[in-house]
Order: C-alpha cells, then sequence, then structure tokens
C-alpha cells in the first residue's frame, strides 16, 4: 500500500474512515413527497357560473392607491364622438382632459337646463308627463380618471339629475363644441 502523501492536503487513514462511517444528510433524512393535488369530492366544491364574481373584501389596486388613474368607460353618439376625437386630436389632449375644459367652459345652468323636464300643459289644465331625457345609444370611450375625478363626477351626475354619467358627460361634450364652434 503506497504511503499518504503528507501536506495539508494529505488524507490520514483517520480522516478515511470518519469520511465512510459519515453517511451524507440526505441518506438519512426522511424525503418529504412532493404534494400533489387533493382530488375534492364534488359535493364540496361549488360550481362558478361564468359571470358571476366570488365576494371578496379587496378592492382595486387603482382604488386603493391615492391619485391612481382608472378606465371610466362612458358612451358617446357617433356623431358627438366623431366630433370629440377631432378636438382631442386639434388640441392634443386626452379625453378626461377636453371634458376638464368643457366642464370649466360649460356654465352649470346650461348643462342643468339639459337634463331639465319640462310638462308639457293640456286643454284640461293637467299637465302631460313629459318623458325624461335619457343617454343616446353610442359608441363607448375611456376617461382616464382618479378617484376624486370620478367622485366628483358622479356628484356632478346627481347635481344636475343626469340618468347617467355617459348622459352628462356627453350633454357636456356637447355644449362645449357647439360653442367652440359657434
Amino acid at each position: 500500500m503506497p504511503e499518504p502523501a503528507e501536506g495539508p492536503h494529505a488524507v490520514t487513514p483517520d480522516a478515511r474512515q470518519e469520511t465512510l462511517d459519515e453517511t451524507p444528510p440526505f441518506v438519512t433524512e426522511e424525503r418529504e413527497e412532493p404534494k400533489t393535488a387533493s382530488i375534492k369530492n364534488p359535493q364540496d366544491t361549488t360550481q362558478q357560473h361564468p359571470g358571476t364574481r366570488k365576494p371578496t373584501n379587496a378592492s382595486k389596486a387603482s382604488e386603493l392607491v391615492p391619485g391612481a388613474l382608472r378606465n371610466v368607460g362612458v358612451y358617446l353618439p357617433p356623431e358627438l364622438l366623431a366630433q370629440v376625437k377631432d378636438a382631442v386630436y386639434q388640441e392634443r389632449t386626452t379625453y378626461a382632459d377636453l371634458l376638464i375644459d368643457a366642464f370649466e367652459a360649460v356654465q352649470n345652468k346650461q348643462i342643468a337646463k339639459e337634463f331639465a323636464t319640462e310638462t308639457i300643459s293640456t286643454k284640461s289644465g293637467m299637465p302631460r308627463r313629459a318623458p325624461r331625457k335619457r343617454g343616446e345609444a353610442g359608441i363607448q370611450i375611456q376617461l382616464r380618471l382618479d378617484g376624486l375625478q370620478v367622485a366628483w363626477l358622479d356628484e356632478k351626475v346627481t347635481e344636475f339629475d343626469a340618468p347617467s354619467r355617459s348622459a352628462l358627460v356627453s350633454a357636456v361634450y356637447k355644449l362645449y363644441i357647439q360653442a367652440s364652434l359657434g
């Protein structure tokens, strides 16, 4: 048997024996089996129907972060949408900024007049009920608004008794564009 080498890396017979006696840690420990998906009893699961959502306590991130923008969909009649797109392009702005400019330029009494119901008198004197003005069918656009802007817009819907956000936004855009054209 050859003599063991001497030096810092030399292996002594005692060291060889210690190495043989030790067993690698992975062999002595029990291996943890990978967990597989358990098969659930069909009676324990609830079916999810398309279009239904689970109620959650968590809010959208855009609602939790102050100043975060979110998309607010509104519908505009096709002719008005074309005019709004032209105005956005001409002024190099966004739908939201154009709406802010429109609210600043149009007077509140003009907006209120758009949603005022008028009664029609008859020969008998009993007023005829006037149909409430509704928003028109249209094409959806997305306004990028933060939470404060959405809350302000919703207050205006209530203030002017508008049937919807879309109806209010449509009326304000229409009044603004009419004023800028005329």
